[in-house]
């Protein structure tokens, strides 16, 4: 039993850090899209 309520505490641990990741990742590549779009439009009004 208390093997269970162990796992339960280490399961819910490594899914929330996971979730971390996956918002921070998420974010990143957002602001990577606006980066890159940035420099898209600055290399058109050099051009």
């Amino acid at each position: 039993m208390i093997g269970f309520i162990i796992g339960l505490f280490v399961g819910a641990f490594i899914g929330v850090a996971l979730m971390c990741l996956c918002n921070a990742a998420s974010s990143a590549d957002e602001d990577m899209e606006k980066l890159n779009e940035l420099e898209n439009r600055k290399d058109d009004v050099n051009d």
